[in-house]
């Protein structure tokens, strides 16, 4: 049975699954799916299209599903909304914008966190066991790969990406992709590879050799970018971690991010 607090609105399509808690001076309107033991703990806002899975917390000030911040977005258009999934926790005035289309909603994976202030702009997908740290800022288009941790205050510009397993250190300002497995720091420079969180994924020890191998041989001296991705499709034919590198770079349409800060490789 879900509970309803009797100061909370919720109007338009709204479907509740078993044990939902919906707190004081929440407001729920339109299409919006609550998920088995979903809780808005109070003054949540939600507008609809929004989905959101089972045992995910929403805490107070959170605004999520709102239109997009896109001029070419007209107010009341048709939008794909917001998908956030499962055991997730979006902590104290998180903000998560509609997509900007119709087809693709903007999307939170399984296990992750979102923590005070942090904002995830339109059509941003953020993957699995992602921890984002208060008032880091998604712009739009941007793609959070699984098991990223993103420290306070980074800032990613739109349509940038980064890998699987990165860490992005406080006040990070990114304009380019980060590839899996290296960790950021200041403007637009890599510093070296999540150590730490590899090992804690429990990622075999001949997998992080293969990592700190291709790091050393190939990205640490910033080869022009087809060079790059051709030293590492070499490599990755050893490793499924440095095959998610190499495809991770080969894929790129935003500049990478180099080692050291150096001027970032573009397409050519």
């Amino acid at each position: 049975m879900s509970q309803i607090h009797a100061s909370a609105i919720v109007e338009g399509d709204v479907k509740l699954g078993e044990g939902v808690e919906i707190g004081p001076f929440c407001v729920v309107r339109g299409d919006v799916t609550l998920a088995e033991g979903v809780r808005l703990l109070s003054g949540v806002s939600l507008q609809g299209p929004v989905s959101i899975g089972k045992n995910t917390i929403v805490y107070p000030g959170a605004a999520i599903g709102y239109e997009p911040q896109d001029y070419k977005f007209k107010p009341g258009s048709a939008t794909a909304g917001v998908v956030i999934g499962e055991d997730s926790i979006l902590r104290e005035h998180v903000t998560v914008h509609a997509a900007s289309n119709e087809h693709t909603p903007t999307k939170i994976g399984n296990r992750t966190m979102m923590m005070v202030g942090s904002h995830a702009g339109h059509d941003v997908t953020v993957g699995d066991d992602v921890v984002i740290v208060n008032a880091s800022l998604l712009a739009g288009h941007t793609i959070i790969q699984d098991r990223v941790t993103m420290s306070g205050s980074v800032l990613v510009h739109q349509h940038c990406r980064i890998g699987r397993q990165a860490m992005c250190s406080g006040g990070s300002i990114l304009t380019g992709d980060v590839p899996p497995y290296c960790m950021s720091a200041g403007r637009n420079m890599i510093v070296g590879l999540n150590m730490v969180g590899m090992r804690r994924s429990g990622m075999p020890k001949e997998e992080i050799e293969a990592v700190r191998h291709a790091y050393k041989a190939v990205l640490r001296h910033n080869p022009p970018l087809k060079e790059m991705c051709a030293e590492l499709a070499e490599l990755a034919g050893h490793s499924a971690a440095v095959k998610q590198i190499s495809d991770f770079i080969a894929e790129a349409k935003r500049p990478i991010v180099p080692v050291g800060g150096r001027k970032s490789q573009g397409r050519d």
